[in-house]
């Protein structure tokens, strides 16, 4: 960057600051809210005394995040930049400062009052909700304005071949708003940084792409990705220090890379496990309709795939489960959590109980009701009667995953956790247990994702750089 340029970004970030005096609280009935140069209107102090509240839509859209409520679960969810802001909401604005923890970024709890309705509509504390996305906030008692000032994001890039796959990778130091366009014809794919800065146009060949340029602009930072012939690409944003990186990926049909199988070998066995839904829950079959994706594309992939039951099947009795993962190269099973948010999953594996005997006789146990079924043919007999229990590895493919699916997808994983599962046992050892939200589950892009990364952490034997 030239000392010019750096000098007009300085001048740049000191007028916007000088605007700003930091105060702890706000002042005032009826403030004025600017966001980024833009008024908002709506703000109000008269919710929660000296704290500003602005109406949570449109304080969102003048950020620039991504705006999401949950009225069952009472949650306001901001997604900006590859972070997740969630904030409760309560009816009584005198129980905002009593809610803990109100407010979470990335699932870590942050200081700050609770959301509030006024009518149907959320209103958000500004002050920490702006801040928790990296916001200056300030309170201007000579003119009564909440002054809000997103950091300008500086864009770099680099291509990553380190894990096989070939990435491009574009890292904004705060968050900031991107779209993305793709022109078919053309076979090029444009993003659009706002309000975001770059030290010097750039440009990046490699192998699925012919050539991605990086240019400065007015107001924001474009970028423009030619495309090879008969190349898909993967678009995936993850946090990355305070700001967060935009994950290209290139391949066949937007495919991330998956283990390649031995036509010579036996194909590798995988049992998916969905879950039945809650009685009276009213929703889909959602885990169902996730297994029939996985299944359809780890097939495509090369491995042998069965399911535990079909959508709207009754739910076999736990034994049967647990014994239809004896001699699988890996056993999942799939669950749906409705206090997961988008973007986070949580995965266990067989870990040892108490009384590490009871777990190994139920894992034998779950043997020999697989030995005594007709359908077992001769050479699964003899897999079961040579099965070693090895906890180890699906410790090793549990934190494997849980690194391919942060790489790939950007989804954070809580754990892994090793607990004595009893729908795991049958698989002595080669079993996950998978939590996903609901709105993971309805994701179309959520199952090919999962089938990648499953297929990449089996082909790798959970050793995954």
């Amino acid at each position: 960057m030239t000392a010019r340029r750096r000098g007009d970004r300085a001048c740049g970030v000191r007028a916007l600051l000088m605007l700003l005096i930091a105060l702890g609280g706000f002042a005032g009935a009826q403030a004025t809210l600017v966001v980024n140069g833009v008024e908002v209107p709506g703000v109000t102090s008269s919710l929660v005394p000296g704290t500003a509240y602005a109406p949570a839509a449109a304080f969102a859209s003048a950020l620039g995040a991504r705006f999401d409520i949950d009225p069952t679960a009472r949650l306001v969810t901001f997604t900006f930049g590859a972070r997740l802001l969630q904030l409760r909401v309560v009816d009584d604005p005198d129980r905002a400062t009593l809610v803990t923890p109100a407010l979470t970024v990335d699932g870590v709890d942050r200081v700050g009052p609770a959301a509030v309705y006024v009518g149907v509509e959320p209103f958000v504390p500004v002050k920490a909700t702006g801040e928790a996305l990296g916001a200056a906030v300030s309170f201007l008692s000579d003119r009564n304005v909440v002054a809000v000032v997103m950091p300008p994001a500086t864009v770099t890039g680099n291509v990553d071949r380190r894990s096989g796959q070939e990435r491009l990778v574009l890292r904004a130091s705060a968050p900031a708003r991107v779209t993305t366009f793709f022109a078919e014809g053309a076979q090029t794919l444009q993003l659009r940084f706002e309000r975001a800065l770059a030290p010097q146009a750039s440009a990046f060949e490699g192998v699925g792409f012919v050539r991605a340029d990086v240019i400065p602009s007015r107001g924001g930072v474009d970028v423009r990705v030619q495309l090879a012939p008969d190349t898909g690409y993967s678009v995936h944003e993850v946090p990355d220090g305070a700001g967060f990186a935009v994950v290209i990926g290139f391949g066949p049909a937007r495919a991330a890379p998956v283990a390649v199988v031995s036509p010579q070998a036996e194909a590798p066995r995988i049992v998916l496990d969905p879950a039945a839904p809650s009685a009276g829950a009213g929703d889909a079959d959602l885990t169902a309709a996730l297994a029939a994706i996985l299944e359809a594309s780890l097939r495509r992939s090369g491995y042998e795939v069965e399911r535990t039951r079909s959508a709207g099947a009754t739910m076999p009795p736990l034994h049967e489960r647990a014994a239809a993962g004896v001699g699988a190269s890996l056993f999942v099973s799939i669950q749906s959590a409705g206090d997961l948010p988008r973007g986070r999953l949580r995965v266990h594996y067989l870990g040892e109980a108490s009384d590490l005997p009871a777990l190994e006789d139920a894992i034998r146990f779950n043997a020999e009701t697989s030995l005594r079924r007709p359908e077992t043919d001769g050479v699964r007999r003899q897999i079961l009667l040579e099965l070693v229990v090895d906890l180890d590895v699906g410790r090793r493919y549990a934190e494997a995953l849980a690194d391919e699916v942060l790489q790939y997808g950007g989804y954070q994983v809580d754990g892994p956790h090793g607990a004595p599962l009893a729908v795991l046992t049958g698989a002595g050892g080669r079993g996950l247990l998978i939590e996903v939200g609901a709105d993971d589950l309805r994701d179309p892009s959520f199952g090919p994702m999962l089938a990648a990364t499953l297929a990449t952490v089996l082909g790798s034997g959970g050793l995954v750089p």
